[in-house]
């Protein structure tokens, strides 16, 4: 998912792990991400060194979880840069 939206509200999923990918090398300090995950906001904001030259393509993550932790809904409220890329059963 680019941008924010809705990625899915009602039904449960299982989710294993979520992702957020640097996919054009565009996500730099103090990138944020708002995400609502069952009604709790979780704000993500990237504190990334002088150097990063070596930081790899995800800069952020949650999980793995096994098994994976029920999920009825999940909403990208702000994400500018990026991709989020969600795991689930």
């Amino acid at each position: 998912m680019e941008a924010a939206g809705t990625a899915w509200t009602g039904k449960n999923k299982m989710v294993r792990l979520v992702q957020w990918v640097d996919d054009n090398g565009d996500i730099v300090n103090d990138s944020t991400a708002v995400l609502t995950i069952n009604g709790c906001a979780l704000t993500v904001k990237l504190q990334l060194e002088a150097d990063i030259s070596n930081y790899g393509v995800v800069v952020w993550q949650i999980g793995p979880f096994s098994p994976g932790i029920p999920v009825s809904e999940f909403v990208v409220t702000t994400m500018g840069t990026g991709e989020l890329h969600i795991w689930a059963d």
